[in-house]
């Protein structure tokens, strides 16, 4: 075991990622309050995706900073910028004002989820990672069933001013917990020969390069696994509910239904997740997720959502926490930065990719068929790395 995590420490870890999580799923409901505000609905878009280009696109760098100035220290000081930046939303009332402030929000958010990540691929133990990785990703699905209606009755029933002082106060939460976890190199074994953190003090810590990072056994179809997942499930995520609200059915039959067979697998998996072979799951959860979402084209009844939607979220369920779990299962200790940095940038990606390929394929062949078109790449790719891509890894 590398490190010495214990209740209090992964309470904590578990705690900031919770509010983290929180703090995007209220700005679910941005897009009805900036309405409210007298923006027309076409500068939405503008508002929502510069928050997720520059978040996406600072994850290289935050592997970085991470390394550069200590990854609680970068969490912590992420957090308080983040707090700055989400602040002004009650005052500032120009859209180019707007998009500073949602550009610095995503800026530092990234920061905030690879320092976060970093810091739990690092201080949890190999041989709890499994159960430990499933009760994290609930964190990750918790708040749409905590804080997002919340968020929807201070916006409906309160007004746009009540519903913005809940960002700042998100994060103060963040920042308070992150205040109280404990440093890495307090947590390390003083005999670890893989461990980044020096036995004396006044020396550096010891992280990687990328070029190693590139040579690691496993590095291809991990890369290969995270992409692809993220391809079918922000396309699944952003247009679904548009194709079944094109055929006059009921979007929440998919979706609601994913989420709750979803969070409910992540609570049975925290009892498996360290017995199974997880390159196996996850790439067979992507092959499953495609297979969904082929189905959904001859899909035509809200009862056959709520079918498509209950084995979408086995797949959600199993495959997330095994996401998760995969970046420090491949990268040995000294490497976990970068290479968190790297796959969170893949898992995130796809929310900036798919946006382009969905609304112009759409455009041209119809949703329905570039959604089936995706559907087939991820079921096909998550069967090649189940049998063929991840093979030489296992052996």
């Amino acid at each position: 075991m590398a490190s010495q995590l214990d209740r209090r420490t992964f309470r904590l870890c578990w705690l900031v990622t919770y509010f983290s999580q929180t703090f995007v799923s209220m700005f679910f409901l941005y897009p009805v309050a900036i309405q409210q505000q007298g923006f027309p609905f076409i500068l939405t878009g503008w508002l929502m995706s510069i928050f997720s280009v520059t978040s996406t696109l600072v994850r290289p760098f935050s592997g970085i900073i991470t390394e550069r100035i200590g990854v609680r220290k970068s969490l912590l000081i992420a957090s308080i910028f983040l707090f700055a930046s989400s602040l002004p939303l009650l005052w500032v009332q120009s859209f180019s004002g707007l998009m500073i402030l949602r550009a610095c929000m995503g800026f530092f958010y990234g920061i905030v989820m690879v320092a976060i990540t970093t810091y739990q691929a690092l201080s949890i133990p190999a041989d709890r990672r499994g159960r430990l990785y499933a009760w994290i990703a609930i964190a990750y699905v918790l708040p749409l069933v905590t804080i997002l209606p919340i968020a929807e009755f201070f916006l409906s029933r309160m007004g746009t001013s009540f519903y913005l002082i809940l960002a700042p106060l998100l994060v103060l939460a963040l920042i308070f917990s992150t205040k109280y976890l404990p440093r890495l190199a307090e947590l390390e074994h003083s005999d670890e020969d893989d461990s980044p953190f020096p036995h004396n003090r006044n020396q550096a810590q010891q992280w990687g390069s990328w070029k190693e990072m590139f040579s690691v056994p496993g590095f291809w179809p991990l890369m290969a696994t995270l992409l692809t997942w993220s391809l079918v499930n922000s396309s699944t995520l952003q247009y679904m509910p548009s194709l079944i609200h094109s055929r006059g059915m009921i979007a929440s039959a998919f979706m609601m239904t994913n989420a709750v067979v979803s969070l409910f697998l992540r609570f049975l998996a925290t009892g498996i997740m360290d017995r199974i072979d997880r390159t196996l799951i996850g790439s067979l959860s992507i092959a499953l997720m495609g297979a969904v979402v082929v189905g959904a084209k001859v899909a035509f009844s809200n009862q056959a959502f709520c079918f498509l939607g209950a084995i979408y979220g086995i797949g959600m369920g199993m495959g997330f926490p095994v996401m998760l779990a995969l970046m420090p299962d491949i990268f040995p200790r000294h490497l976990q930065p970068k290479g968190v940095a790297a796959g969170t940038l893949l898992m995130e990606g796809g929310f900036i990719i798919t946006p382009f390929i969905m609304s112009y394929g759409g455009f041209l062949w119809g949703l329905e068929n570039v959604l089936a078109l995706m559907g087939a790449f991820g079921c096909a790719n998550g069967l090649f790395l189940a049998f063929k891509g991840w093979k030489r890894s296992r052996r």
